[in-house]
């Protein structure tokens, strides 16, 4: 029998990569963020990445202006 380590960082990670992050959203985010998951068959991971890559690229061509508080030169 394999005997199973309960140290942190120790854990098998399969096909996941990268850091994970938590994120909490809105109810009405939550909602709408679940329900294009489903209809479009992909995970909320994926579709949190792309956005987040839209997101970095509108910011770096000056095409997206941040709220008050928010930097884009940080």
């Amino acid at each position: 029998m394999r005997r199973v380590s309960h140290q942190p960082g120790t854990a098998r990670r399969g096909k996941r990569t990268g850091i994970p992050l938590t994120v909490y959203l809105p109810e009405d985010q939550t909602a709408r963020l679940n329900e294009m998951c489903k209809l479009r068959h992909v995970t909320k991971a994926t579709v949190v990445r792309f956005a987040m890559d839209q997101l970095f690229v509108q910011l770096n061509n000056g095409q997206l202006e941040l709220p008050l508080g928010l930097s884009n030169t940080e």
